[in-house]
C-alpha cells in the first residue's frame, strides 16, 4: 500500500494524532470485502491502529449517508465502484485523501463439495459485485450469466448458503465463508478515496 506523505499530512489536518478520540472509518461490508481489507491495511500503514474503528455498511451509499449525518468520520470507497461519481458531487462531502492499495487475490469460488468444471461458467449463474465482472471477459472471452451482489463478500455468502454455485470473490471472503478457489485471477491494483465532511458546511 502506498499513502504519499502529502496525503498523510492532509489526513493529520483533519484528525490530529493527539486528538485522543476514536475515528470511525466507514466502508463496504460485510466482513471479508476488499474494502475492509484495504481499510485495515490503511490503518496499519498510518500507524494509528488504536484510534481507528472500522464500520462496515451494506452499500457504499449507506457509508456516505453515515458520513453525511456524522455517524462516521471518514468513508473509504474504491475507484472501481461505478457510482463513485455521485459521492464526489455531494456538496457536503469532499475527498480527504487518495492512495493506491492492491486488493486481495480475486478468483472464482465454489463450495468445498461442489464439482466445478469450466463449462459450468456458461450454463450456470455466476454471482458477483459489478466491479470485478470484466475479469470474466478478460480471462474467458465468452458471455456469462450473472447475478448481482452488493459486495464480493456477499457474493461468497450467497454461494456458501447455496443460492448460487459460483462467485467472483476475493481470498478474504473465501476464508470467511469456507469456500475454495477453482480459478484464480490476481490481486487488483486499485486506487481509493477517503471522503470526509466538508469543513464549515
Amino acid at each position: 500500500m502506498r499513502i504519499p506523505e502529502s496525503e498523510r499530512r492532509a489526513l493529520d489536518t483533519l484528525i490530529p494524532a493527539d486528538s485522543g478520540r476514536t475515528v470511525k472509518l466507514g466502508t463496504l461490508g460485510p466482513s471479508g470485502t476488499s474494502s475492509e481489507y484495504i481499510a485495515q491495511s490503511m490503518v496499519r500503514t498510518l500507524g494509528n491502529r488504536d484510534c481507528f474503528s472500522i464500520v462496515l455498511e451494506n452499500t457504499y451509499e449507506q457509508c456516505m449517508d453515515a458520513l453525511a449525518t456524522g455517524q462516521v468520520d471518514l468513508a473509504l470507497v474504491a475507484h472501481a465502484y461505478p457510482k463513485i461519481n455521485a459521492f464526489y458531487m455531494n456538496p457536503i462531502l469532499e475527498p480527504a485523501i487518495v492512495f493506491r492499495g492492491n486488493t486481495p487475490e480475486y478468483g472464482l469460488a465454489t463450495r468445498l463439495d461442489f464439482d466445478f468444471h469450466e463449462e459450468l461458467l456458461f450454463s450456470d449463474t455466476v454471482v458477483s459485485h459489478p466491479a470485478p465482472v470484466p475479469l470474466l471477459q478478460y480471462h474467458f472471452g465468452r458471455p456469462v450469466q450473472l447475478a448481482t451482489a452488493t459486495s464480493t463478500s456477499q457474493a461468497a455468502c450467497d454461494v456458501a448458503d447455496g443460492r448460487y454455485n459460483i462467485a467472483i470473490t476475493n481470498e478474504q471472503a473465501v476464508r470467511e465463508h469456507n469456500l475454495k478457489f477453482v480459478y484464480r485471477f490476481s490481486h487488483i491494483p486499485m486506487t481509493w478515496t477517503v471522503f470526509s465532511r466538508k469543513v464549515n458546511k
